[in-house]
């Protein structure tokens, strides 16, 4: 099948070569387990994911009538090979078009207002009344969203160079509490605490890159959930995606359109991302405007 863009980070997970099965079949979407990493392959109408590749709409629709869970797939150094009960799929992944697909880093210059413009644009979106996660009455959702905040916050005063060291520890540990409040927190095949995790992860490295206080964040993001069985395996997969600083096409979009100050465009992109999942991507948002909490 003719593959139109394929994932620079998925194409690092697969190595050399590598075996396994169908993890998961979707309405136009799959996913591939191999060697214990997932591999998405979906439609080029939806974002690619950094986990995988897309192929034409008319494929991907072909392609998941003809698999189910459980038939035996290969990875062989250049072909996706997924041995269906109805036919055999073979993916060209080496050859297709490769995207890179790490967060970029909003420089401090550019930077500057970037809080009042997606203030502006979120404020219509009611996000607290769309997302999956407890919120009406809960306060340790609320208080686990105002901990990501603060810490967000003195991942700013750190960059400046003015923070206060003990109030950065206390920002810390809270952060830290969060995180182990919100992995694995609701239902379904990426519950709503780890993608407020994984929204939350992509603002922290849009707005901080790879600074050391701001990889704290990432580094108990890893020891809490990779390898513990605490989440589902597809979030594990987008979390220690994020945590290598990683994330799919919808976001890296509405990043840029931030980092160019493109305001116009940004209801465009703030959509696109809200049509993931049923809440998945309400709750993405959600924790991604948290990252800008240090600034509104």
């Amino acid at each position: 099948m003719n593959v139109s863009s394929v994932s620079d980070y998925a194409l690092k997970l697969l190595g050399e070569r590598a075996q396994g099965s169908v993890h998961s079949v979707f309405a136009t979407s799959f996913n591939v387990e191999l060697a214990g990493e997932l591999i998405h392959i979906g439609s080029e109408d939806a974002p690619l994911s950094c986990l995988g590749a897309t192929v034409a709409a008319g494929e991907a629709s072909l392609a998941v009538r003809a698999i189910e869970a459980g038939d035996p797939a290969e990875w062989d150094g250049r072909s996706l090979v997924v041995h269906g009960r109805a036919r055999t799929l073979a993916f060209d992944l080496a050859h297709a078009p490769r995207r890179g697909m790490r967060v970029p880093h909003a420089l401090a210059a550019e930077g500057m207002g970037l809080d009042a413009e997606l203030y502006r644009a979120l404020d219509s979106l009611h996000l607290a009344e769309r997302i999956g996660l407890p919120w009406e009455g809960e306060e340790r959702s609320h208080t686990a969203l105002m901990s990501l905040a603060r810490f967000s916050s003195m991942c700013l005063a750190h960059a400046l160079g003015y923070e206060n060291p003990v109030r950065v520890e206390a920002a810390s540990r809270a952060m830290s509490g969060a995180v182990g409040y919100l992995v694995g927190r609701g239902l379904g095949l990426t519950p709503s605490g780890d993608d407020v995790l994984c929204g939350f992860g992509c603002g922290l490295r849009f707005l901080y890159g790879v600074d050391p206080l701001a990889q704290r964040f990432f580094d108990d993001v890893a020891a809490a959930v990779l390898g513990r069985g605490k989440t589902t395996a597809v979030s594990e997969a987008y979390l220690a995606a994020i945590c290598e600083g990683y994330a799919n096409a919808d976001y890296l979009e509405l990043c840029e359109t931030l980092r160019s100050h493109e305001v116009a465009m940004l209801p465009t992109r703030l959509s696109r991302v809200l049509e993931v999942g049923h809440t998945s991507g309400a709750d993405g948002l959600f924790g991604f405007a948290a990252a800008f909490c240090c600034l509104m």
